[in-house]
C-alpha cells in the first residue's frame, strides 16, 4: 500500500509544472554582451508518412520560432539537422526540410544549411564551421528548454557565443496538473543523461 501511495504522488508530481521546472537541467552560465549575428535552429528528428517525410511537431515549434526571430532581427537563419538513421540519398535531411518551410513560409529570409549532423555535438561541429565561413562567431540557439543546456554547452566548446532561446511549453499556473508537464518528464531525464555521456566523450 505504502508503495502504491508513493507511485501516485510521484505521478502526481510529474504532474505539476513548478515541480517538472526544477527537474530541469541548469542553463550554463549567461555570457553577457552577445550581439547575435544569426538565428541557429536545431532540428528535432523527422516523421515518415506514406514515403513522405516531414518535421515533427516539436522540431516545427522550434523552427516557426526561428524563423521569427529571424525576421524580427533581421539576421540569416542557419537549419542544422542531418539524417540520423539512414544514408538513403533520395530521403530529405532535417535541414532541407527546415529550408523548404522557411522558403515556402518566409521567402524573404536568408538561409543556411547544416546538412550532416546526426546529433547534438555534431550539430555545433558543423554549424561552427559553416558559421566560421560566414565570419559569425555570435548567435540565437533555438531549440527546447530540456535539450539547451546540452547545445550550448556544444556551442560554446566549439568558440560560438549563443544565447539561449525556446518556446515555453510548461503552463503558467505551477500547481494546476498539466498533461503537458508530464509529457515533459521524460526528455528531461533523457537530458540529464545525455549531459554526463557528453561530459565522458566530448566536453
Amino acid at each position: 500500500m505504502a508503495l502504491t501511495w508513493l507511485a501516485l504522488m510521484v505521478l502526481v508530481g510529474a504532474t505539476l509544472p513548478a515541480i517538472v521546472r526544477g527537474l530541469l537541467p541548469p542553463l550554463p552560465r549567461r555570457i553577457t554582451g552577445v550581439t547575435p549575428q544569426a538565428v541557429v535552429v536545431l532540428g528535432a528528428g523527422r516523421r515518415q508518412h506514406d514515403g513522405q517525410f516531414s518535421l515533427t511537431t516539436r522540431g516545427l515549434g522550434r523552427l516557426q520560432l526561428a524563423a521569427r526571430l529571424a525576421h524580427e532581427h533581421g539576421l540569416p537563419l542557419v537549419v542544422s539537422g542531418g539524417q540520423k538513421t539512414s544514408k538513403a540519398v533520395d530521403e530529405p535531411s532535417e535541414s532541407a526540410l527546415m529550408a523548404d518551410q522557411v522558403r515556402r513560409h518566409w521567402p524573404h529570409l536568408q538561409v543556411l544549411q547544416e546538412n550532416e549532423s546526426r546529433n547534438t555535438w555534431e550539430n555545433a561541429v558543423n554549424t561552427a564551421a559553416l558559421l566560421a565561413e560566414q565570419r559569425i562567431d555570435e548567435v540565437m540557439l533555438v531549440s527546447d528548454r530540456a535539450h539547451l543546456p546540452r547545445a550550448l554547452l556544444c556551442f560554446q566548446s566549439q568558440g560560438v557565443l549563443a544565447q539561449a532561446v525556446w518556446q515555453k511549453r510548461l503552463p503558467r499556473h505551477a500547481w494546476r496538473p498539466s498533461a503537458g508537464a508530464l509529457t515533459m518528464v521524460p526528455e528531461i531525464w533523457y537530458e540529464w543523461l545525455a549531459l554526463v555521456w557528453y561530459h565522458l566523450r566530448y566536453l
